[in-house]
């Protein structure tokens, strides 16, 4: 008999509800070849006497494998593993935490290259841009309260002199237990660095992994500061094309066959700029493609708390093959831009030269902020900001959508996000598309360029839950006016 008592592990003294803590399981047994393409499931009934569940629990945690794409149930026949996932050789049950990586791992430093400033006059203009957090809904009231409260005690002094280069240990202990709980990444404090924001994180995994001439994978369309940063380091780019199961993993096994491919860049919660997630399919294949061509997956899960018509699905780091996957998370996206507090999870190896690097352009972040972070998180205080903002820009989501249907279904196309702030949209004349911002700007918007994306895709990215119903109104009706 199948030991489905031993393997689905579960804790009942855990927040995360029991029915995703059953779905996560067997997700990971799938990931690890326990449970393969095709295999029935026991019924919601079988199942929940086994493992001592509710009936309904159990049926809630199929509900959810379905809903992303994980098993298949067809009436009177029951439930199946999805076939579309690739089969999986067997391995045995162990910790999935990092592990330090095996060959080389380029902890030099290149030289610095400066690339071209960017200046935008933000005076007397709306910005619509792509996808950040309404600052009126930040906590910031809150958050400060921890900052003064911990001013307030004696021991505040010690956070005041140069601190821990890898961020405040507090938090990442703190963060330990939050990645686990939230998105099932089992790893140690010490396999954790808090950086000034993602964009931070990326730039120092990248610039400590990527020698000259070595090759990141990244998506085009994709995020163009990635692309930046990795030619100012040294390395080269190589693009895959995305579809609407995220990246084309067949493209990257190509690649992959004819260059020195040290790292692969994604973004698989809610693609960048295009919004659509990475199929449980190819992610798996992902990971797979990763162990085959010994390259890094440098996983920005720059909005995994932002999702609104199902759970999201784990990250790659929770399913991590030895060490392979970098996890990027921050803390802007789902409090405010100005809150510059991010991080990233790595093996050993990879800590050790981002400790170099941090060194060169900033010696440390704000210990001050970053404990004040952590007690924000250990209050509870995030869990409840996330659920007010997530009914909130769901809301702001469906208006935006609704609106744009109903307005400019003759000009362009777009799929309603699954999550995120932001909805990605097609032209249908590319014209039309490049005189937009200039015509925007006039009417006092300012539609930052590097959104768009008018060559082969004739597509820009525009933020919603930065504007409210209001505000949204006022801004269809002038891109109205001007496409009219």
């Amino acid at each position: 008999m199948f030991p489905w008592k031993s393997i689905l592990k579960f804790s009942r003294e855990s927040t995360k509800p029991i029915y995703l803590q059953l779905a996560d399981a067997i997700i990971k047994s799938i990931h690890e070849g326990h449970l393969f393409p095709g295999q029935k499931l026991p019924g919601a009934r079988v199942l929940g006497d086994l493992l001592n569940l509710n009936r309904k629990t159990v049926t809630a945690a199929l509900e959810e494998l379905s809903s992303q794409g994980w098993v298949e149930s067809y009436e009177w026949k029951g439930t199946f593993v999805s076939n579309k996932l690739p089969e999986l050789k067997y391995k045995p049950l162990h910790n999935t935490g990092f592990r330090e990586a095996v060959g080389e791992t380029g902890r030099k430093v290149n030289k610095f290259r400066f690339l071209e400033s960017l200046y935008l006059d933000y005076t007397n203009v709306r910005l619509i841009d792509d996808g950040v957090p309404d600052v009126r809904l930040s906590p910031l009231d809150t958050l400060y309260a921890y900052h003064r409260s911990i001013l307030s005690k004696n021991a505040f002094s010690a956070l005041l002199k140069y601190n821990h280069i890898e961020g405040d240990l507090d938090l990442r202990m703190t963060l330990t237990s939050y990645l686990h709980t939230t998105r099932g990444i089992v790893t140690d404090h010490q396999n954790i660095f808090i950086t000034r924001g993602s964009q931070m994180a990326i730039y120092i995994t990248v610039t400590a992994l990527l020698k000259k001439g070595d090759y990141c994978i990244t998506s085009l369309p994709g995020y163009q500061i990635v692309d930046n940063i990795i030619n100012h380091s040294g390395g080269k780019v190589a693009h895959v094309a995305v579809d609407n199961e995220g990246i084309d993993v067949g493209e990257v096994d190509e690649i992959c066959k004819k260059k020195k491919v040290r790292l692969l860049y994604i973004t698989p919660h809610h693609h960048y700029p295009t919004t659509v997630r990475l199929s449980p399919k190819r992610r798996i294949e992902l990971l797979q493609l990763a162990i085959k061509h010994n390259f890094y997956i440098l996983e920005d899960d720059y909005d995994y708390d932002l999702h609104y018509d199902n759970s999201p699905l784990l990250p790659l780091a929770s399913l991590n093959k030895d060490g392979r996957v970098i996890y990027i998370g921050s803390f802007s996206k789902c409090l405010s831009p100005s809150v510059r507090v991010g991080y990233f999870v790595a093996p050993k190896e990879i800590m050790e030269a981002a400790n170099k690097l941090r060194r060169i352009i900033d010696r440390q972040g704000d210990p001050l902020l970053e404990r004040a972070v952590s007690e924000f998180i250990k209050s509870g205080d995030l869990d409840r900001h996330l659920k007010k903002t997530v009914r909130i820009y769901k809301h702001r989501r469906d208006y935006f959508c609704a609106l744009l249907q109903s307005n400019f279904s003759e000009y362009l196309s777009f799929i309603q996000p699954e999550g995120g702030m932001s909805v990605w949209l097609v032209f249908k004349n590319a014209e039309m598309l490049k005189n937009l911002p200039d015509k925007l700007l006039k009417q006092g918007y300012l539609l930052e360029t590097d959104n768009i994306f008018i060559e082969r895709f004739n597509g820009v990215r525009i933020g919603f839950a930065s504007l409210n119903d209001v505000e949204m109104d006022k801004f269809i009706e002038t891109v109205k006016h001007i496409l009219d």
